[in-house]
């Protein structure tokens, strides 16, 4: 029974290090920007802006949605789907005073004869601020979607949006 136990515990600390290199391997996010893109399906490209001081001026957040999956535009077809819909908040010397969404595209899925309004690949929204003094402001705010692909709707999400302005 001894030998037994001994070998069962052999066997277990010589499989220990091959489990951990295993589990090493699988990546459920993290700090990763490509991870975190698989995770939430849409990822914001531009984190960092430059707009001018006084006046009201426009600037572009440019998003990615992943290969394979679209998200409703913002004016969805359908009053059921779910719209994307961006929400930042002013801070310091920046005042958002207007978010403008692209139109979206016609998609056809593979079941349906109606066409969806959707953003796929890259999507472009223009906001309109106001910088009343020279500066860096963090903007920190949301992107609330839904992702599908041919298939299936995954549960909505929302997406933290950290925008750096700066104001020269």
């Amino acid at each position: 029974m001894k030998a037994v136990a001994r070998s069962l515990v052999a066997a277990l600390l010589l499989a220990a290090p091959f489990a951990a290199v295993s589990a090493q391997s699988i990546s459920l996010g993290g700090d990763n920007a490509h991870s975190a893109a698989k995770l939430q399906h849409v990822l914001l490209l531009s984190d960092a802006v430059e707009t001018k001081v006084g006046g009201s001026q426009a600037i572009e957040l440019r998003f990615r949605v992943e290969d394979g999956f679209h998200i409703n535009s913002h004016h969805p077809k359908d009053e059921l789907l779910i719209p994307t819909a961006l929400k930042l908040e002013s801070a310091g010397a920046v005042q958002v005073l207007s978010v403008d969404y692209p139109a979206g595209k016609p998609f056809k899925l593979p079941s349906s004869n109606d066409p969806l309004d959707v953003y796929q690949n890259e999507f472009r929204v223009m906001l309109r601020v106001a910088a009343k003094s020279p500066g860096t402001t963090e903007l920190n705010g949301s992107l609330h979607y839904q992702a599908c692909d041919n298939a299936a709707c995954f549960p909505p999400r929302t997406l933290p949006v950290k925008v750096l302005l700066t104001a020269k």
